[in-house]
């Protein structure tokens, strides 16, 4: 009976078991602050994915004849896989974008919503192309597997 109230007045180990506890709690902030920092970066690029799928198809829109080979391609009219093409080969390190998280159309309206001559030619000057690129940001948390969605929505005016 003796040998048993001094184990369990002796506190020999005790400062493991709280810097055990601690480190847990401290590491788990840590990891999530990277967590949501990531977050922040992925929801940017796509931001920036669909602002310049939508420049691309913008001035590559209504004097153009013939379509574009190559994403590099210029005095052509790009397609909804050119602008998928283009949007896929930006720089996206840690992003695995797929051609079918980018959806590209041509609403057939001007600006200010009109569809005067953009329902016969929705590629013309001063008509409207819409680029979507949507993402789900899978979070890398142990035990917790969830996916955050991530979308941008863009739509500019055709220029050229």
């Amino acid at each position: 009976m003796w040998r048993l109230k001094c184990l369990v007045r002796d506190e020999k180990a005790a400062e493991l078991v709280e810097f055990a506890l601690a480190a847990g709690i401290f590491f788990t902030f840590i990891f999530g602050i990277i967590e949501f920092g990531l977050v922040i970066y992925a929801g940017s690029f796509v931001a920036y994915a669909a602002q310049q799928g939508s420049r691309y198809a913008m001035v590559r829109g209504s004097d153009w004849t013939s379509s574009c080979a190559t994403t590099n391609s210029f005095g052509c009219k790009a397609t909804s896989l050119n602008v998928q093409n283009y949007v896929l080969s930006l720089p996206h390190p840690g992003i695995n974008l797929l051609a079918s998280n980018i959806s590209v159309t041509w609403p057939g309206t001007t600006a200010s919503g009109a569809s005067a001559g953009c329902s016969a030619n929705p590629y013309g000057q001063g008509c409207q192309v819409k680029v979507k690129v949507s993402y789900n940001f899978n979070l890398a948390i142990p035990a917790f597997p969830a996916a955050i969605p991530l979308s941008s929505t863009t739509i500019e005016t055709i220029q050229d």
